[in-house]
């Protein structure tokens, strides 16, 4: 039935099959932008049910999003839209939004032709981004403002905008930004015929997307170069560029790209002469054309579908075309392409002798004819104003540059001469005081040496006043209280029995003196000769057992127990002599600190590099300054323990050389009455 339909009334048939092929279109094309506007105006209608809504900054940028979706569908509502922006954004002082509202407010006036206007907002826009280093929307009013002095023909003050655009781009590496001046420059040189230059700077842009991975920015760059491609005759790099796009737009339902890909994949066609698939691609154009808002781009569809219908033989159609694409450029004022659509309908009204109306049209076209002819020569004026601005910017900076090279030589020249002069000021000097140089190092050398000299002896000094006085003290004490009473013992005045009582009081005594004795000399051969340390694996729990056993009446005078918690894998690398005058100390020190009956514990706890071993009592604990000072060297304090027991004050220090020594680290924590943990680490394996 479609066949006979097709053959008795070909054009309803033709007709009838692209009516259902728009139906389904419509439906499929609009699906991604109304989605986009849906969600905002669902957005916005949240908002809006919260009070105070209308100083919410996050409402009024909202606003800008759904002014930008209007921009291609709604000019009415984008209007209205801006306004309530700008309103809303002066009421809260919100500078970024009353620039938002510039924008969109400019769009509107730019899609209606009225570029004066248009500039008068992207003006105000760019004025205040400036003045609150607003960067993204500044670039955005430059960019825009370009565009509509673009439009105007105006291309050298639009080159400038451009040119500041992209300075900041780069300084602020806006890449994004970058690509869209290269575009658009690429228009203008489009525009004067340079396509080469045009290409150029297409490429450049096309660079930066692909950098970036922007699929659909790449697509848009791909349908200029296509344009560019056929202005040039190049048919197979547009197809092929063509072709690439179509897809990305399909995919991100950008209408507006997608339908003039379609018309450039039916320019293609035209100039092919295959007239049937120019139609089929101008038609899929035209349709996404009636959801989109832009009348200004339909006068080239239009004249394309006008020159595809001729080409056909269906010169009716085409005049309807022709028709609609005049009256959008009278209405727009726009005069580009004006001339082809009169040279259509001249054509048409002459080839269907109606001779009077090609007249008209013929008249109409001389006169508008000589109009483009002297807005081109004044287009071609102002290019090469441009051009020969451009020229004279470009002599100035390189006569600037040279001038700025001369100084910089001139510069140079005293620079070198003031050097030489130095130079040779700075031989006669060192000349001169080369001698006294040598003689003076030689004093220098004199003067360290006898310091580190006179350091030494005072060490030296310091420790044996040191050695004295503890053995004046602490040694000589109780010498003479065992001489004395062996006197005593010998002069008879004193029984053996009564001999036999002290004997617990002169052991204690002794081990005390010989405990004494070992910090002494331990300590003095630090001090005077150094201490070599020969580490090995050392067993702790043993080295432990063997203090406590050593220090057991100690303790047991005092009922104190003593509680090994250190396992027998505790195997560390160290001097194992060292270590145990460490272990020694810090029991006997926790015994001497002790009060009757309390308690005394060994612990160890495996770190990832070392073992932290741990001796803690329940005695009288010490202040915070005491826990400060205890380990510093400037001075040693003697202190007594809770049974009147006396010590050095050495053995701390001794066990802090120690335990440094075998690459480890010593620590106290304590509370005042409430007993004392000394901490020290110990590797547990061989360290290089």
């Amino acid at each position: 039935m479609q066949c006979i339909l097709k053959i008795q009334h070909p054009k309803l048939s033709y007709t009838f099959i692209w009516m259902v092929f728009i139906c389904f279109f419509n439906i499929f094309s609009a699906f991604g932008q109304e989605d986009v506007k849906k969600d905002l105006q669902r957005k916005i209608k949240t908002y809006q049910a919260t009070s105070n809504f209308k100083q919410n900054p996050i409402y009024i940028n909202l606003l800008y999003d759904l002014g930008l979706q209007y921009a291609e569908y709604n000019l009415d509502s984008l209007l209205i839209v801006s306004n309530e922006s700008i309103k809303l954004s002066k009421t809260i002082n919100y500078s970024k939004g009353e620039i938002q509202g510039y924008l969109i407010e400019g769009l509107y006036y730019s899609n209606i032709g009225k570029q004066d206007r248009a500039i008068s907002c992207f003006s105000k826009a760019l004025s205040k981004a400036e003045a609150i280093s607003q960067i993204d929307l500044l670039l955005e009013s430059k960019i825009k403002l370009a565009v509509e002095y673009k439009y105007k023909d105006n291309y050298a003050k639009a080159l400038k905008q451009y040119l500041d655009a992209i300075e900041i781009a780069k300084r602020y590496n806006k890449d994004q930004c970058l690509s869209r001046c290269y575009v658009n420059i690429s228009v203008i040189y489009r525009v004067q015929k340079e396509h080469i230059q045009t290409i150029l700077y297409l490429t450049k842009a096309l660079e930066v997307y692909k950098k970036d991975g922007d699929d659909v920015e790449v697509a848009k760059i791909l349908n200029n170069l296509a344009a560019c491609h056929i202005k040039t005759g190049d048919l197979k790099s547009a197809t092929n560029a063509i072709d690439s796009a179509i897809p990305v737009f399909e995919k991100a339902k950008l209408d507006s790209w997608l339908s003039y890909a379609y018309e450039l994949k039916g320019t293609v066609y035209i100039k092919k002469e295959k007239f049937n698939q120019a139609l089929k691609w101008l038609n899929k154009s035209e349709e996404i054309h009636t959801n989109i808002d832009k009348r200004r781009y339909k006068i080239p569809l239009y004249l394309h579908l006008a020159n595809t219908y001729l080409g056909l033989k269906r010169s009716d159609i085409a005049e309807g075309y022709a028709l609609k694409a005049l009256e959008i450029s009278k209405a727009l004022n726009i005069l580009d392409g004006r001339d082809e659509i009169l040279k259509i309908l001249y054509k048409i009204k002459k080839a269907n002798n109606s001779y009077e109306e090609s007249l008209t049209y013929l008249e109409e076209l001389k006169d508008i004819s000589d109009t483009i002819n002297k807005k081109n020569n004044i287009k071609e004026l102002r290019i090469l104003k441009s051009n020969l601005e451009s020229e004279q910017e470009k002599e100035q900076y390189i006569l600037e540059s040279e001038q700025k090279q001369v100084i910089q030589r001139g510069y140079i020249y005293i620079s070198v001469l003031i050097i030489l002069a130095f130079l040779i000021i700075i031989i006669i000097l060192k000349k001169n005081n080369k001698t006294q140089n040598v003689l003076n190092k030689k004093l220098i050398e004199n003067t360290l040496a006898l310091k580190k000299n006179e350091a030494h002896l005072n060490g030296a000094n310091n420790t044996k006043n040191k050695l004295f006085s503890i053995i004046a003290h602490d040694l000589k004490g109780p010498i003479n209280s065992f001489k004395s009473l062996f006197d005593l013992f010998n002069k008879s005045q004193l029984t053996t029995a009564e001999f036999m009582e002290f004997m617990p009081q002169i052991g204690q005594n002794i081990n005390s003196i010989a405990f004494t004795l070992n910090n002494l000399l331990t300590w003095g051969q630090t001090q005077m000769n150094g201490l070599v340390t020969k580490p090995n694996y050392t067993t702790i729990k043993t080295l432990v057992d063997e203090s406590i056993k050593l220090l057991s009446k100690q303790a047991e005078a005092k009922s104190i127990t003593t509680i090994n918690n250190i396992d027998i894998k505790v195997v560390t690398w160290s001097d194992k002599d060292q270590i145990d005058i460490v272990i020694r100390n810090l029991i006997s020190n926790a015994v001497k600190f002790t009060r009757q009956q309390g308690t005394i514990t060994i612990d160890a706890s495996e770190k990832s590099d070392f073992w932290e071993i741990v001796v803690k009592d329940n005695g009288v604990g010490m202040n915070q300054e005491d826990q400060i000072n205890i380990f510093k060297e400037e001075e040693t304090v003697t202190s007594y323990g809770t049974s009147n027991e006396k010590g050095t004050g050495l053995g701390l220090r001794v066990c802090k050389e120690m335990v440094e020594n075998n690459g480890g680290t010593i620590w106290v924590e304590s509370l005042l009455n409430q007993g004392s943990s000394f901490y020290f680490t110990i590797p547990k394996t061989k360290t290089y």
